[in-house]
């Protein structure tokens, strides 16, 4: 039964959100030799992202947090790790901001989403960081043999959840201790109604990451294939064989370690440069995580071809267990000779008995019946599936025709001129009010944008888009878009159907400022008014056309030629 815990670490948004839903490149690039994902599975993970991010990024969502920080605090967020020299000469390394973080916490099978949920709603009323993202994972395991010789699936289920770890009344990020951290843990605990894992404080072990884990699998993998060689070769010797034919090798893995100490010596003998401590710092450790990638490379290449020598090994030991076979067959043929002479009566006994055998007659005779049975209810369901066949064919049939009679009285009613002209009047209308939706929709989305973007003017598109939007509200709500306060007013309705979420509450009042000065600055004949009412009279042969984003503000008539009227700007 596994134990619950959770890890917390600063979130790698460069490969979070890649390995939590399984994007296909970052599948396709990991090592075949070291898969942990068995992708039958994946499907039956789960996610979970608050709404308001539901289309952000966790690099969009982390610029945010910097402009945040900006905002509150007047200057930019420290991202990297800074050198400095205390007031007693001494050098520290001032830690780096962690905005987003992320803990990997263990689960059990039957674990939920809600489950999880809860578990978060509980540390952010306790500790305030807030979950954004929940990742349940039920694809990831190992392969391990059981005391059988079978090969059986181990797997991994946990969860990853990405914290904002930030307080956005302050700019600063929240500060939790090693007790804090331990709580967190018994809460986990608690309400998973699961065991908990053992205290790190009791232990004294540091938690392994991914990379740790497997290289210490590798290493116990190697230790357990060594004990089984060793028993292996024991047995060798008590058989037949050819020693040098059945020796298996170990693996060596000894010139593979102390290559990689050698090199860890060399780069870390690279003098420290008076200029330039934290570059140095940065390329060792990345000179460090390429020697001990290549070592790990090496273990695993060691033990391929380990396996390769043991198959070898076994197909030995077939051949010579093939040899032990024909011995013991050839005996047996020897034997069977002997004893044909003493059977041969017994076996003409035998089948004289089986022809008169009483039970072997019922049961013959009840064979048959059962098949004959088998045979007339197998005739009777294709019968019956006949049958439907040709109901369904008659149902189908109905249904066309009664398709093309309504469609013969949709002609005849529309054959009367009165009805003719009331139904296009309606399909004009039903045009003229989506188009007036259209446009509506349109504006709302340029101001979103604007306010997103924190724009500081309205773009030229954004601008006729708006201004098109402002006309047709006031037009829908019976305002008349030629007097500038109603235009105003048809303006606070556009705003009204904004969804604001995600943008600063700035941006938001600029948008108002902007969009009200637009309606100052533009007129609106009353030609164009007419025009529009006409079109949705169905009186006219005048229709909204061109979308109302074009640069000179026009309509269109029916047969696509542009008219003249429409509103302008008075600069």
């Amino acid at each position: 039964m596994s134990k619950a815990s959770i890890h917390i670490k600063p979130c790698n948004i460069a490969q979070s959100e890649a390995h939590n839903r399984r994007d296909k490149n970052y599948l396709k690039s990991l090592n075949p030799d070291q898969i942990y994902i068995d992708t039958f599975l994946t499907p039956f993970n789960k996610s979970y992202v608050t709404p308001e991010l539901e289309f952000t990024s966790l690099q969009e969502y982390y610029e945010e947090l910097k402009a945040m920080v900006k905002d509150k605090t007047g200057r930019a967020m420290q991202e990297k790790d800074v050198e400095y020299t205390d007031k007693n000469g001494r050098k520290r390394v001032r830690k780096g901001s962690s905005p987003l973080r992320e803990g990997v916490a263990v689960i059990e099978e039957g674990t939920t989403l809600e489950d999880l949920k809860k578990f978060t709603a509980a540390v952010q009323k306790r500790w305030y960081i807030r979950a954004i993202q929940i990742h349940i994972h039920r694809d990831e395991g190992h392969y391990e043999e059981n005391e059988r010789g079978r090969r059986i699936r181990v797997p991994n289920y946990h969860a990853h959840i990405v914290w904002d770890w930030m307080d956005h009344k302050t700019g600063k990020s929240y500060k939790l201790s090693e007790k804090d951290m331990s709580e967190m843990q018994d809460l986990l605990a608690d309400m998973l109604k699961m065991e908990r894992g053992q205290k790190k404080s009791e232990t004294g072990l540091e938690h392994l990451d991914r990379e740790e884990f497997i290289l210490k699998k590798l290493k116990n993998e190697q230790k357990a294939v060594k004990e089984k060689t060793e028993a292996l070769e024991l047995e060798i010797k008590g058989l037949d064989f050819d020693e040098e034919e059945l020796s298996v090798p170990e693996i060596e893995t000894d010139s593979i370690v102390k290559k990689a100490k050698e090199a860890i010596r060399k780069e870390l003998s690279i003098p420290v440069p008076v200029m330039g401590r934290e570059k140095w710092r940065e390329e060792r450790e990345e000179a460090l995580k390429t020697i001990m990638a290549d070592m790990e490379d090496d273990l695993i290449a060691a033990k391929g071809s380990q396996k390769r020598k043991i198959l070898s090994y076994g197909k030995a030991l077939y051949k010579q267990t093939k040899r032990e076979i024909y011995k013991i067959s050839e005996e047996n043929k020897r034997l069977k000779g002997e004893n044909q002479r003493l059977t041969k009566e017994n076996d003409n006994l035998r089948g004289k008995l089986a022809s008169v055998d009483e039970n072997a007659v019922r049961k013959l005779r009840s064979d048959l019946a059962a098949a004959n049975q088998r045979a007339e209810n197998a005739d009777l369901a294709v019968a019956q599936e006949k049958e439907r066949t040709k109901q369904e064919w008659r149902r189908a049939e109905q249904e066309r025709n009664r398709a093309e009679k309504a469609e013969d009285q949709v002609r005849e009613i529309l054959s009367v001129p009165e009805i003719k002209q009331f139904w296009e009047m309606l399909l004009r209308q039903k045009a003229f009010l989506e188009e007036m939706n259209r446009r509506i929709s349109k504006a709302v989305t340029a101001l979103y944008d604007f306010a997103k973007n924190r724009d500081l003017i309205f773009s030229n598109e954004a601008e006729d888009s708006i201004a098109n939007g402002i006309i047709a509200e006031a037009i829908l709500k019976d305002l008349d878009p030629t007097e500038e306060g109603q235009r105003k007013k048809a303006a606070k309705n556009l705003l009204d159907k904004v969804n604001w979420k995600g943008t600063y509450q700035s941006s938001c009042d600029l948008a108002e400022t902007r969009i009200e000065q637009l309606c100052e600055e533009i007129t609106v004949s009353k030609e164009i008014v007419a025009t529009l009412l006409l079109a949705a009279g169905g009186k006219g042969g005048v229709s909204v056309g061109g979308g109302g984003g074009g640069s000179n503000n026009e309509l269109t008539n029916w047969d696509g030629t542009k008219k003249k009227s429409g509103w302008s700007r008075s600069r």
